[in-house]
């Protein structure tokens, strides 16, 4: 999911990305959320401002908590076929000021992931992606991302020793993943470059709750420029158990309550179904990135219909619609960061 206290700090990072069709795209989706706040129907004026694209749902790492590493995944796996991103992402490239590469699974098992990076920066459109870095291995590895022209790479780091981190992080390697960040820092000096930006994110759980210091020094020691502190997400009374902090204030769910809920009631209404969409490995389109079954495919959009007419569909508009008068009826919903002020990521930028 995208944070969107990341968006005027892009918009300065990446004033390449500028354009006038991207301008008045994003003027008018921001108009027809309005509108569609107010009149409680779907309205839409523009494309997607924000593209998440899946390169894969493959990982090499067992994390409990995630489908695609706990094998609970409810849909097809498989990587992205490069002329799909290719044909997807030309259909996207007037409107789109961000593309993020991500969604369930490892992007970097998909062996074209660079190849995509680049062909959205040919097309001025900054990239991010989110990693476990265990297929950062080498200096030449590292060199190749910088060269690439990805902007922002967010790394997977839950604890501050080896004990802690694979409690979470089940098959990964403690040490590969800070040698990993270590050498994107040196390549980066290398090369002279500013990006990508070095992003630390640490899941607050029981087990690491007592190392978020521990976390703000190490990311420093490593020449991380972000680190994110971020809420787990769980799905059965057990999980919460076993993973939520005793620390309420580090939870986006309410500890007082009989079953498990979010701090923040489930409003009708959600920003992302009108600026941003997502596109699986498959082609299939979700309405975001907490669809991580795919439930709730729109359409697809390499698969004899456009990115454009799956947005503007039936089945799109169809879901928006209970959004704005019944949220609390798509069970996924009920179980979202959406609406929950500082309870998602709470991002900082790191002094060197």
């Amino acid at each position: 999911m995208f944070s969107w206290k990341l968006l005027p700090g892009a918009v300065r990072r990446y004033g390449y990305a500028f354009t006038f069709k991207r301008a008045w795209n994003f003027g008018k989706v921001a108009a027809s959320f309005g509108l569609s706040r107010l009149l409680r129907r779907d309205v839409r004026f523009g494309q997607p401002c924000v593209l998440m694209i899946e390169p894969t749902s493959f990982c090499n790492l067992k994390c409990p908590l995630c489908p695609s590493g706990n094998d609970t995944l409810g849909r097809a796996r498989g990587n992205m076929d490069l002329t799909h991103f290719y044909h997807v992402l030309d259909q996207a490239a007037d409107h789109v000021f961000l593309l993020m590469l991500w969604n369930q699974g490892e992007p970097f098992i998909n062996k074209n992931l660079l190849d995509m990076v680049r062909y959205a920066r040919s097309k001025r459109i900054p990239t991010i992606t989110s990693t476990n870095v265990h297929f950062i291995r080498t200096p030449q590895d590292a060199r190749d991302i910088v060269a690439s022209g990805l902007e922002e790479i967010i790394v997977s780091l839950d604890g501050v020793t080896a004990e802690s981190y694979l409690k979470y992080r089940v098959g990964g390697d403690f040490e590969r993943v800070v040698e990993g960040i270590r050498l994107l820092g040196e390549a980066r000096r290398d090369l002279g470059a500013d990006s990508p930006i070095i992003h630390l994110q640490f899941i607050i759980m029981k087990h690491n709750e007592g190392e978020i210091d521990q976390a703000r020094a190490l990311a420093r020691r490593l020449g991380a420029d972000r680190l994110s502190l971020k809420t787990a997400q769980v799905y059965t009374q057990a999980d919460a158990e076993t993973f939520l902090p005793t620390d309420e204030r580090h939870s986006r769910y309410r500890y007082d309550a009989e079953k498990l809920a979010t701090k923040a009631p489930v409003v009708n209404s959600c920003k992302h179904l009108w600026y941003s969409t997502v596109v699986n490995w498959d082609g299939s389109v979700s309405p975001c990135c907490f669809d991580k079954d795919g439930r709730h495919s729109l359409g697809n959009a390499v698969n004899g219909r456009s990115l454009s007419q799956v947005w503007e569909g039936v089945a799109y508009r169809d879901f928006r619609n209970t959004v704005l008068s019944d949220r609390a009826s798509i069970p996924m919903c009920s179980n979202c960061s959406e609406g929950l002020k500082d309870q998602f990521y709470n991002i900082e930028n790191l002094e060197k």
